[in-house]
C-alpha cells in the first residue's frame, strides 16, 4: 500500500513539474515576443515609432529579460486612479503624460524621421514625475561631484552635499534633429513648478538635472559611446540607511514600469558616494550583474529620484529616478 501511495506522489510530483515547466516556458516566449518588435535591429534607426505611440526600446542580445512573474507584467495605464489612494501612492498612479519632444515624422510612412524624443509621466497624489527618452547625451564633465566609491574610512565627515550632483547647463542634450537652430532648454520654470515642484526637498536633483536638459541640432550631436538598451540613472539620498535604500529599489522597479521598460536596464548611480554595504546589495539586486555604465551616452533613458516616498524623479532613467532615473 505504501509503495503504491509513493508511486502516485512521484507520479503527481513528475505531471506537476512538467506543465510548470511548459507553461513558463510558453509565457516567456509570448512575453517576448510581444515585446520585440519584427525583424529588430539594436540600432538608433529602430527607434521609429508613430507619434503619440510608445516608444519601443532596442532590445539587445545581452539584455537580461524580467522574471517571468505577474509583478513584471506590463502596468495598463488607468487614469481613473483615485488622488492618493493606496493605488495612487504604490502603484500606477503616473496617470498623466506630456510629451516634451517626439521624433520628427515621415507623414508618408508613419515613422520618425529623426531626432530624439522625450516624454514625462505625473502623478498627482505624489506630486512628481517619471520621465524617459531617446537619443539623449550625457557629458559627465558637466556633472560636478565627488568622485565617489572611496572606502568610508577614506572620506569620514565629508558632508552628503559634497556628494550630490550639481548639473551645469547642457549636462544632458536631446537629439531635436536636422536643422535645428540655437540651443534651448527641453523644460521651463513653469513646467518644473507643475509637474516636478521642489516642495519641501532641500536638494531636488532630479529637477536639476530635467532643468539642466539642452535642445541641439544633429550637427552638434556627437557621441564617443552609444548605450542601445534602457538605461535607469540613480540618485541616491542617505545611501547607508536600508529605509531609503529600500524605497530606491522600488523607486527603481516604479519607473521600470511606468516607463514600460522590456528588459532589466543598465544601472548607473549619479552620485559621489563612497562604499557601503548596502551599495553593493543595491547593485546586485537592481541590476543583477549587468554593467554599470559611469560615463555614457544614453540611446534611451528614464530616470527617477529617491525621496522617502517612492517619488520618481532623479537620475534615471534611466537619471532622477528620472532621477528618470
Amino acid at each position: 500500500m505504501n509503495r503504491k501511495k509513493l508511486k502516485v506522489l512521484l507520479s503527481l510530483f513528475a505531471f506537476n513539474s512538467i506543465s510548470l515547466y511548459l507553461f513558463f516556458s510558453s509565457s516567456s516566449s509570448d512575453h517576448h515576443h510581444k515585446l520585440l518588435p519584427g525583424n529588430h535591429k539594436p540600432s538608433p534607426e529602430n527607434l521609429k515609432t508613430p507619434p503619440g505611440n510608445h516608444p519601443r526600446f532596442p532590445i539587445s542580445p545581452r539584455a537580461k529579460p524580467w522574471p517571468i512573474l505577474p509583478s513584471y507584467l506590463p502596468w495598463s495605464l488607468n487614469p481613473n486612479v483615485a488622488l492618493r489612494s493606496c493605488e495612487g501612492y504604490f502603484g500606477n498612479g503616473f496617470t498623466r503624460r506630456i510629451d516634451l519632444r517626439r521624433s520628427s515624422v515621415d507623414k508618408t510612412l508613419r515613422v520618425s524621421g529623426g531626432g530624439g524624443w522625450f516624454r514625462c509621466w505625473y502623478s498627482g497624489t505624489l506630486r512628481s514625475s517619471v520621465c524617459d527618452g531617446g537619443r539623449v547625451r550625457m557629458t559627465p564633465e558637466r556633472i560636478l561631484m565627488s568622485v565617489g566609491g572611496e572606502k568610508l574610512e577614506d572620506v569620514i565627515g565629508r558632508k552628503e552635499d559634497d556628494e550630490l550632483p550639481n548639473f551645469e547647463a547642457g549636462a544632458f542634450e536631446v537629439d531635436a534633429g536636422e536643422g535645428f537652430g540655437d540651443q534651448r532648454k527641453l523644460v521651463d520654470v513653469e513646467f518644473l513648478n507643475r509637474y516636478v515642484p521642489e516642495g519641501a526637498i532641500s536638494r531636488h536633483t532630479m529637477r536639476a538635472l530635467l532643468d539642466s536638459i539642452r535642445l541641439v541640432g544633429s550637427s552638434e550631436f556627437k557621441c564617443d559611446q552609444w548605450i542601445e538598451e534602457p538605461t535607469l540613472l540613480v540618485t541616491r539620498f542617505e545611501y547607508a540607511n536600508l529605509f531609503h535604500t529600500v524605497t530606491d529599489w522600488y523607486s527603481a522597479y516604479v519607473a521600470s514600469r511606468v516607463t514600460g521598460l522590456p528588459t532589466r536596464p543598465h544601472l548607473v548611480f549619479v552620485d559621489g558616494h563612497c562604499q557601503c554595504f548596502v551599495s553593493v546589495m543595491e547593485a546586485q539586486r537592481m541590476a543583477r550583474g549587468e554593467d554599470n555604465v559611469e560615463s555614457c551616452v544614453d540611446e534611451s533613458s528614464s530616470s527617477t529620484s529617491s525621496e522617502d516616498v517612492p517619488s520618481l524623479v532623479d537620475a534615471n532613467g534611466i537619471i532622477t529616478w528620472l532621477k528618470l532615473v
